[in-house]
């Protein structure tokens, strides 16, 4: 077994430019640990926001990589429950652009065979952050309505694929041109550069949606959302894109996210309406059986073909500046997915 590895290396703040592919001496797995060779890592949005130095909790130097989906090589002291050769996805947040890795055994679940890996690690991040949204912090009925914001992405387009599968209606915002990707989910499509997305949501769910999931934030989220919502609905809030969209901080919108966070409580209380922060990180570390089990149940749905991840583009590991580009500059639907 080979001690080295290859890797992306984030030395400072900036363009996609940054990140550099160079090769590391790996130590042997520590107690707890295991060592992985990753199969395929996913381009998460976060990433780019790291390399923006706007991620809370990471700062550079460091190796991106949110999640990923490989083989175990070795065993650390202590670690139970997996074997050498076994096929496992872990959620890390940072580390995982890299031909192996060590890892944390807390963080593994075990992955199955026969499943595209990219398949599988496109329903890594994004899977668990759709499939908690959905199940446990916003949950509708067969026959309700929801409204899904970036239907065409890898969050969003999971979302669509779980409203189908449980009898749920859903709206998916998206630019005319991913229409059709929105309505071969079995979603309506509104072209949110057209503008009216309020009206048109309110119109088709007949008085109003009963979950909004919007990644967008600030202005988004008091204007659109929460507007577009019945009575007795929540809007999840689950990322601050306006303020990072572009690969470039926008300091306006940063402004905006902090100004539209002070929403009346008393407002929402008078119609029954909830809002909701959801960050899949924290619910991982503090719902650690939870993370598993749900993790596990989103791979399993993709095994089975229940679900199925669309995959914008897959490329090889020292492309990784290329796939963060295509990531920020929204020229792909779903998931952006390396493959060392």
């Amino acid at each position: 077994m080979t001690d080295t590895a290859i890797e992306i290396h984030m030395p400072r703040t900036g363009k996609a430019g940054v990140l550099k592919t160079r090769e590391v001496t790996l130590p042997p797995p520590g107690p707890g640990e295991v060592r992985v060779a990753i199969e395929a890592a996913g381009i998460a949005y976060a990433d780019i926001v790291m390399r923006q130095g706007l991620y809370p909790g990471v700062k550079t130097p460091v190796t991106p990589g949110y999640d990923f989906v490989g083989r175990i090589e070795a065993l650390g002291a202590g670690v139970e429950g997996f074997t050498v050769g076994q096929r496992v996805a872990a959620l890390t947040v940072t580390g995982s652009y890299a031909s192996r890795r060590n890892v944390d055994a807390g963080l593994l679940v075990a992955a199955p065979e026969g499943a595209d890996a990219g398949a599988l690690v496109a329903a890594v991040l994004n899977g668990l952050t759709a499939w908690q949204m959905f199940n446990r912090i916003a949950v509708a009925g067969p026959g309700e309505w929801v409204l899904v914001h970036g239907a065409a992405g890898g969050v969003g387009s999971l979302l669509l694929e779980m409203a189908r599968n449980a009898g749920v209606r859903a709206i998916g915002t998206a630019s005319a041109g991913k229409r059709a990707v929105v309505e071969g989910l079995g979603a309506v499509h509104i072209d949110y550069r057209a503008g009216g997305v309020v009206e048109q949501a309110q119109a088709i769910s007949g008085g109003g949606v009963v979950a909004a999931y919007d990644h967008i934030g600030g202005k988004h989220l008091k204007t659109v959302s929460i507007p577009a919502l019945r009575q007795g609905g929540t809007a999840v809030l689950y990322g601050g894109y306006d303020a990072t969209k572009g690969g470039k901080v926008n300091p306006a919108a940063l402004v905006s996210m902090v100004l539209n966070d002070g929403l009346s409580a008393m407002k929402l209380f008078g119609v029954s309406q909830g809002l909701v922060g959801y960050n899949v990180s924290y619910w991982r570390d503090a719902r650690p059986e939870v993370y598993r089990t749900d993790l596990a149940a989103v791979l399993a749905e993709v095994a089975a073909g229940r679900l199925n991840p669309l995959i914008g583009l897959s490329l090889p590991l020292a492309e990784a500046s290329r796939a963060q580009e295509a990531l920020e500059t929204a020229s792909v639907s779903g998931k952006v997915v390396l493959r060392p």
